[in-house]
């Protein structure tokens, strides 16, 4: 059965290369002038091969028709047949899948005609809907262009349903399987339009969610009427575009801003809405689908600047779907997780670029790209590697997981970043029940969540296979442990006799009390006012041990830095840094020790700078305490117990805050809780400001040296 296996597995690579081999040689040997890349799990850009390349570009001169002005919709049905509207010349032209003329539709009815149209829908069984967006209606026609019916206005039976002086201006149009009529229209925020499939107007549906930022909450709280009044309304962005799949959810795209958000704070520019107008789509991927993640801001001094700009988007198999960009003009194609599977095209007048794009629909594995500013299509066919995702995709849908695996693992020499082959290989192994192997392969693809799912079958395997051997190796521990400890406190016993009776002749051996500090430590982070009361007054701490522990703090932060399990662990190990490590623990303790102890001299504090040191470090000891067994802890967790990590995490953490708002400062200074408080908050803005001074002086500094080295050049080429 192996044998089989392989040689299936050799087949289908072989296939997928001549499929694309098939479409001609100049499109595997074209060097476009623009790069593709994915995001990786900390949503910095990484190289990838083309998934698509540009073969030809398509006008209205090809399709003998003259060309095309300021067309803005396209569509593929079905059979094959592509579908343009030529807004500026107020017709809809037909071509088949090899471009060639089939009709074009201008004239309908007994001599009406189309008044700038915007969008086209093509029903499976060929009926066309055009949104007439000049004369504010809806344009069913025939599969053989006659007219069938045309749907005006919405009317509602009740008031206040639409928008007082509303002006119905369809832009967008679609149909789904039970054909209930969907359409974006012009200035309208409410969502989609719904339509019964005799054309009754049903509601609105799937309005984005409005949360307006705090500035301007507080802004629209403290201005005037008249500044009200100019102040745009907390309006959702209207949709852009939509299409449908077969099951009849609707995949829309919107200019989502800020203020438009899920619960996570993040614009949302993409939406899976169904029939009660929920948002399904799943954002299981890296970042959410919105399509370029990293990008120039507003102020910067690039061409493209800001977020993508979705214009339109197309839905494919298996849940995959593809989004249009029209502000850099790329494509950005996502699985039905929201993983980004590969990116092409970009903004420009050069071949294989795109000026105005505004549409974009799959004939096949073909994508085209409808560009309004050039007036035609340009055509993307696919490379080896799109093919390979393809049928990676195809092979996991049907069930067969090993040869799914064989061409992730084929995907993975073309690419070493395609994270998503990791995890495609990760599945296979997971349902042929190896654990040990999915989890390595989920954990090269950073997917935290199904490492967990293959480590929680992995040690629930382990657990039945080993439990009688831990359980007998745990109670030979701890009767060890218990024996141990009855063998040492009598041993403690005896010693202190002897050393009780030698204490007044002998003098401490070095770095005892040193020892003894530490120890005590432990016992002020359980009795705060008492043990810093002593640490302070019988001097039961040492500026030694203060720095061992502030020493031990950094190397813990390290260690769980460097150590906390995989399912807990996003920090990018590659890229630590230990000067980074150790400044970002001993720079905000040196800023609190010493601003704390500036103000409370102006506060009358009774601590002085070697106090403030000391009962600020022996504050933190609960970190050491905490991180560190939670750090080896983290490593035999799964996600569902995270709850149990985080809060144990944040008592600890929370714990030691308020050591030093008890002991390092209200102890320590002597103060009562009110002037505690005043105090704290006073530090940590004194913190702020002395940090602000620091970066000016750096950067000031930077400056000087500038003009000195330029001054210094200048005298030189002179010279």
């Amino acid at each position: 059965m192996m044998w089989r296996k392989v040689l299936a597995a050799a087949v289908i690579l072989l296939a997928a290369s001549c499929l694309v081999h098939a479409q001609g040689t100049s499109i595997t040997n074209f060097t476009v002038p623009y790069t593709s890349y994915l995001y990786d799990f900390w949503e910095k850009a990484v190289p990838s091969p083309q998934a698509y390349l540009p073969s030809r570009v398509v006008r209205g001169e090809d399709l003998q028709v003259g060309a095309l002005n300021n067309p803005n919709d396209l569509f593929v049905s079905e059979q094959g047949e592509i579908y343009i509207v030529d807004t500026g010349n107020n017709r809809v032209v037909v071509a088949d899948r090899d471009f060639k003329l089939l009709r074009e539709i201008s004239k309908f009815g007994d001599g009406d005609s189309f008044n700038s149209p915007m969008g086209v829908f093509v029903t499976p069984e060929g009926h066309i809907y055009v949104a007439d967006t000049g004369n504010g209606r809806i344009v069913h026609l025939k599969p053989d262009g006659s007219l069938n019916r045309i749907l005006p206005a919405p009317q509602a039976e009740l008031e206040g349903v639409l928008p007082a002086n509303f002006n119905y201006r369809p832009l967008k149009v679609g149909v789904d399987e039970h054909g209930r009529i969907y359409v974006i229209a012009q200035d309208l925020y409410e969502g989609f339009i719904s339509f019964s499939a005799d054309g009754q107007f049903r509601g609105f549906l799937g309005a984005p969610r409005v949360t307006p930022s705090l500035a301007d909450y507080l802004w629209s709280r403290f201005a005037t009427k008249e500044q009200r009044q100019r102040i745009r309304a907390f309006l959702p962005t209207e949709y852009t575009n939509f299409d449908l799949d077969p099951e009849g959810f609707i995949y829309a795209t919107s200019h989502a801003e800020d203020k438009e958000e899920d619960e996570g704070g993040i614009a949302i520019k993409i939406r899976r809405i169904n029939a009660k107008g929920e948002d399904l789509l799943r954002r299981l991927g890296f970042s959410i689908p919105m399509g370029d993640v990293e990008f120039p801001n507003r102020w910067s001094t690039a061409t493209r600047r800001t977020s993508s700009m979705l214009v339109d988007i197309t839905v494919q198999p298996y849940g995959v779907y593809s989004v249009l960009d029209g502000n850099r003009g790329r494509v950005f194609t996502y699985d039905n997780n929201g993983n980004l599977l590969y990116d092409f095209g970009y903004y420009g007048t050069g071949h294989g670029q795109v000026s105005s794009p505004v549409a974009i629909d799959a004939l096949d594995k073909t994508m085209l790209v409808l560009d309004s500013k050039r007036g035609g299509i340009v055509v993307f066919e696919p490379t080896d590697y799109a093919l390979l995702i393809w049928a990676a995709l195809d092979a996991y849908d049907r069930g067969d997981y090993y040869l799914a695996e064989k061409i992730w693992g084929q995907l993975l020499v073309l690419n070493s970043n395609f994270d998503v082959a990791y995890t495609g290989i990760g599945r296979a192994l997971l349902r042929r029940d190896e654990y040990a192997e999915a989890m390595k392969s989920f954990k090269l693809g950073n997917n935290r969540t199904e490492y967990s799912d293959a480590f929680e079958l992995y040690r629930k395997e382990l657990v039945y296979e080993y439990f009688p051997q831990a359980f007998a190796v745990f109670v030979v521990v701890l009767a060890a442990i218990f024996t141990g400890r009855r063998l040492w406190a009598a041993r403690r016993a005896r010693s202190a006799v002897r050393e009780a009776a030698a204490a007044g002749a002998k003098r401490r051996r070095f770095g005892q009390k040193t020892l003894e500090s530490l120890r005590f430590g432990l016992y002020a982070v359980i009795h705060p006012f008492d043990g810093f009361e002593r640490l302070k007054k019988e001097r039961k701490g040492t500026p030694l041990a203060a720095a061992i522990i502030l020493a031990l703090v950094v190397l813990t932060f390290v260690f769980a830095r460097q150590y906390t399990g995989f399912i807990f662990n996003r920090a990018d190990l590659s890229k630590i840094n230990l000067l980074v490590e150790i400044g970002s623990v001993v720079l905000p303790f040196l800023l609190w020790t010493f601003v704390n102890w500036a103000l409370t001299t102006l506060m009358e504090g009774k601590g002085t700078l070697k106090d403030v040191y000391i009962a600020s470090a022996f504050a933190l000891i609960p970190v050491i305490l905490t991180v560190v067994p939670l750090t080896i802890v983290s490593n035999f967790l799964i996600q569902e117990e995270g709850a149990f990590y985080y809060m144990l995490m944040s008592a600890g953490l929370g714990w030691a805050v308020v050591l030093l708002i008890v002991g390092a400062t209200m102890v320590t200074h002597e103060y009562d809780f009110r002037k505690t408080i005043f105090t704290c908050i006073s530090t940590l803005m004194g913190m702020a400001f002395a940090l602000f001074l620091g970066l000016l002086f750096i950067a000031l500094t930077e400056q000087v040296i500038m003009f000195i080295r330029q001054l210094l050049t200048e005298a030189i080429h002179r010279t």
